[in-house]
């Protein structure tokens, strides 16, 4: 016997029309009431009882006559930038940054918290709170306006769940993060890694909008990858894709944090680049007065200091210093030709603290990465490069979480 076809949910179908509505005016706006009809698919009674509640909710605003096609004027929509306000936070083993941006994206407020987080997963929860209020305090923002808080941790992340898996640059293990911070701040909170909100940003506010399938790789300390299919950020089964950094570049080579040996991270990163000139050095020591600081809270700038001094040796012509950077470019080269060849991208954007290693790296990088794609699948392939002006670029990520849940799921109906 054949069963019942089981109802849909009406406020469900009701809550994706309203959110591809607001996606389209978002993207196209001023628009008329008929034209997101006709994007749509709906029909106009439909568009109009659907836009006055977005009106009514202060999403939506009237911006003005369309021009005239013989008869009445149509009213054309717009986004009210200031009806909503997603917060997003940086968490850092050492500091903290916090930004309120509005309904399209722009940040109108920013926060830098010095706090040593790294160690401190059993605090995490009353961390995050504190910091989400003092946001809110400065800002001026009222919570009511407050569409939900977003989180970019580096590491392991199961966004689905909310749960900090693992993330070794805090040493943080299995802290469930998003429900209770749900419940105690009471609006929408989001995690994800922090490769997935930079591209996740991209996906709704840069350049990624003109592409349905691209990579972000973030090169620094550690390396990541955002990977964009069919449009949508893809996390894998468990949240865990985009581990580039791990991927086996010399079976057998330098141990890693993970505790794996040879991943590409080693290579690549900006401790891998040291790593790759003092093995090519026999005093294996520094040619100039500047010792790497260990301690958790400056090794990243330490790091990144000595880089540059390598990166001005490498381009006044020291070859030691060049053939450490050529080295890891040839290695970034190939995982990303195997991801090409694999995933079949139309473009990669190459962004991160650490892009500036660009003149001594990328040229390697890109040959190599061309020499191993298959047939035509480098023919189109599109390289950019675009560097993050500080850590706020990567606040304002972890609020496009936010934003991407609002525009695009029926998370309010």
């Amino acid at each position: 016997m054949q069963g019942k076809a089981v109802p849909a949910d009406r406020k469900l179908i009701r809550a994706i029309n309203q959110n591809n509505l607001l996606n389209l005016i978002r993207l196209n706006a001023p628009i008329s009431r008929p034209q997101l009809a006709e994007l749509s698919g709906l029909s106009l009674a439909t568009v109009i009882g659907l836009t006055g509640d977005l009106i009514g909710r202060h999403f939506v605003v009237e911006s003005g006559p369309a021009e005239s096609t013989g008869g009445r004027k149509a009213t054309l929509l717009d986004l009210h930038p200031e009806g909503g306000f997603a917060l997003g936070l940086m968490v850092r083993g050492f500091e903290c940054i916090g930004v309120v941006v509005n309904l399209r994206g722009d940040v109108i407020f920013s926060l830098h918290w010095d706090t040593v987080l790294r160690h401190q997963g059993a605090q995490a929860l009353e961390h995050i709170v504190r910091m989400t209020n003092d946001l809110l305090a400065q800002s001026g923002v009222e919570k009511d306006l407050v569409i939900g808080l977003g989180c970019a941790l580096s590491g392991y992340i199961d966004a689905q769940n909310g749960i900090c898996i693992d993330s070794w640059n805090l040493d943080w293990h299995s802290i469930e993060l998003a429900e209770p911070l749900s419940r105690r701040l009471g609006f929408p909170v989001v995690i994800d890694n922090d490769v997935s909100c930079i591209t996740t940003y991209e996906r709704l506010f840069g350049w990624g909008g003109s592409s349905e399938n691209f990579f972000t790789v973030v090169l620094g300390r550690g390396v990541g990858l955002g990977l964009v299919l069919n449009g949508e950020v893809y996390h894998g089964s468990t949240g865990g894709a985009g581990e580039f950094g791990h991927m086996v570049a010399v079976p057998g080579g330098r141990r890693c944090e993970c505790g794996k040996r040879g991943c590409l991270e080693e290579y690549i990163s900006f401790r891998g680049i040291i790593a790759n000139y003092l093995e090519r050095n026999y005093s294996q020591t520094l040619p100039f007065n500047m010792p790497l600081d260990s301690s958790s809270d400056r090794a990243v700038r330490s790091e990144e200091r000595v880089i540059h001094t390598l990166l001005e040796l490498a381009l006044n012509g020291d070859e030691l210093a060049a053939q450490a950077f050529q080295h890891s470019g040839e290695l970034m080269g190939i995982a990303l030709a195997n991801l090409v060849n694999v995933l079949n991208p139309e473009s990669i954007v190459l962004t991160g603290e650490g892009v500036f290693v660009e003149p001594a790296m990328f040229q390697s990088m890109e040959a190599v990465l061309r020499q191993n794609l298959f047939s035509q699948l480098g023919k189109n392939l599109r390289l950019l490069v675009e560097p993050l002006v500080g850590y706020e670029s990567w606040a304002r990520g972890a609020a496009a979480l936010v934003l991407h849940r609002f525009f695009v799921l029926p998370a309010h109906p």
